[in-house]
């Protein structure tokens, strides 16, 4: 560490305060991506957030020294024992005064989540309330204080010992929801080997910031020097070292642009452009192939990790630095080739049930302007709904709908078309400027030669190929 930033970061500040941090206890559960532990080990954005601020104020502390419980014991010693910091928490208007808090640390939306064969559909709590629907939570969790605060009868709300067991609930039909965080439950549903497209987000209850929780009586002056290290962190524009520069692209399997081949290797337009363009940059990068939500979550939260072919939107515009334009992407509403429906314009979908994915850009869209939209965890997925009846129609990338359909062996109809976006390579501010520059510039320098295209052809010409 340089302890020309150090002093910086504690300038305000006593000098022992970052020495005494030492003495406080950090408690969390296991809620990935924010904290989970892996092979004993502990892991997540809010850990590796964690271990910076102690690197940052010389405290002589890792992650090694992070205590996991359960969620419940956990809270409770926030409440009751002094010099305890609780994460990844919640922060919200009850919990306000029971705690002191430095963040945030990223933010997290809590939703009900269903079995899709369970055919449930909400359209706010009172609905819930209203039915006899029976729903799994996690004691002290945000998720069971939302439905308190709204009013969700005791008798329909089963509380279970960890994430874990509600998650088994749900899958085993003990419970009909999970009021729980979005990316955890499906990052968990993944890594137990569960079919993400069985189960679906049907109703969102809470959208808030991530936060350390401090016990109420632990000394400002130790709660100012985490806030004030966290701040000079997001502030510290310095170059990353050659250690910290462990650059991550994320994806999907969105064909032609991303998706795993047949032997077994990340491909696409947009990949073969990014691996080249590193190449001639003399860049690297690890790129990996997740679940679309993971992928954009990951891109959004960790340092050097950037996620791709992302539409660049307004509301995603202030969360990354953007490189490209990686290729552009028609968005057009499709149905398959032998349904009655007829329509040719979004509004025409008002009464109907139209199918996207997770964090797509497409389906976020078609919300914004009205459309009710049925959200699964991966683009294949919609396939299969519509061959299933589950949707009627499916908005996505015109590309992407004929690729899959050839895929699969599926006839379909496009309805119309709604939108041209440019697709682009999203990364987290952390990453260097000139890392981004050099890349930026090797792409340009690609599409002017016209090797791109070139480059595009051959991707697609093999995808003909192969279905």
């Amino acid at each position: 560490m340089r302890r020309g930033l150090l002093w910086v970061a504690c300038l305000m500040l006593p000098m022992t305060a970052a020495a005494e941090l030492s003495s406080l206890t950090f408690i969390t559960e296991e809620y990935p991506p924010y904290n989970y532990q892996r092979d004993g080990q502990p892991e997540g954005i809010a850990v590796e957030l964690l271990e910076r601020i102690l690197t940052r104020t010389d405290t002589p502390r890792d992650r090694h020294d992070i205590q996991f419980y359960p969620w419940a014991r956990g809270y409770d010693m926030a409440l009751t024992e002094p010099s305890t910091v609780l994460f990844s928490t919640t922060r919200t208007e009850q919990r306000e005064p029971l705690f002191q808090w430095v963040g945030p640390i990223a933010t997290d939306r809590v939703s009900l989540i269903a079995r899709r064969d369970a055919d449930i559909q909400l359209d706010d709590l009172e609905a819930l309330i209203d039915s006899d629907y029976r729903v799994a939570v996690i004691r002290e969790d945000i998720g069971a204080q939302r439905l308190h605060e709204a009013g969700v009868p005791d008798s329909r709300i089963q509380v279970a010992m960890s994430n874990d067991s509600a998650l088994h609930m749900l899958e085993r039909g003990r419970v009909d929801l999970w009021a729980y965080g979005e990316d955890v439950a499906f990052w968990m549903m993944e890594q137990k080997g569960l079919s993400q497209s069985d189960f679906e987000a049907i109703l969102p209850i809470s959208e808030s910031d991530l936060y350390f929780a401090l016990h109420r009586d632990t000394d400002p002056s130790l709660v100012a020097t985490l806030q004030n290290a966290l701040d000079r962190l997001r502030a510290d524009s310095r170059p990353a070292t050659s250690s910290e520069r462990r650059v991550t692209f994320n994806t999907e399997e969105y064909p032609p642009f991303n998706f795993l081949n047949a032997d077994g290797e990340i491909d696409g337009t947009a990949t073969r452009l990014l691996q080249t363009a590193l190449d001639e940059a003399g860049l690297t990068a690890n790129f990996r192939l997740l679940p679309w939500a993971r992928a954009y979550t990951e891109a959004r939260l960790r340092d050097n990790h950037c996620v791709y072919a992302t539409t660049r939107t307004p509301s995603r515009e202030a969360h990354f630095t953007w490189t490209g334009p990686l290729a552009i992407n028609e968005w057009a509403a499709f149905a398959l080739a032998d349904s009655d429906l007829e329509a040719r314009e979004l509004g025409d979908l008002a009464d109907r049930r139209v199918g996207s994915f997770r964090e797509d850009a497409v389906g976020q869209y078609a919300e914004e302007q009205g459309i009710p939209v049925l959200l699964t965890a991966t683009e294949r997925d919609n396939i299969a709904r519509l061959q299933a009846g589950v949707i009627d129609a499916w908005v996505t990338g015109s590309q992407t709908a004929r690729q899959l359909a050839r895929e699969a062996g599926v006839e379909l109809k496009r309805l119309f078309s709604f939108r041209q976006e440019a697709l682009y390579l999203a990364c987290h501010p952390s990453l260097p400027d000139g890392y981004l520059s050099k890349l930026q510039a090797a792409l340009e320098q690609l599409t002017e030669s016209g090797r791109a295209d070139a480059l595009r052809h051959r991707v697609l010409e093999r995808l003909e190929g192969d279905t």
